[in-house]
């Protein structure tokens, strides 16, 4: 996995990690989940503090 990826995913694998999820389709869908979510904020943030 290239850097890029790993930092998109960090999110998503830490709380993966802090839950205790261990079945490989649990870890996918809460680090879909909290993926959409942290990025999401990050974009509206971003667009906020460029446009106000």
């Amino acid at each position: 996995m290239n850097v890029a990826t790993k930092i998109f995913f960090l999110p998503g694998d830490l709380v993966s990690d802090l839950i205790g999820a261990t079945k490989a389709d649990d870890r996918m869908m809460i680090r879909m989940f909290v993926d959409m979510l942290f990025w999401s904020c990050v974009v509206v943030i971003g667009a906020w503090m460029v446009f106000r």
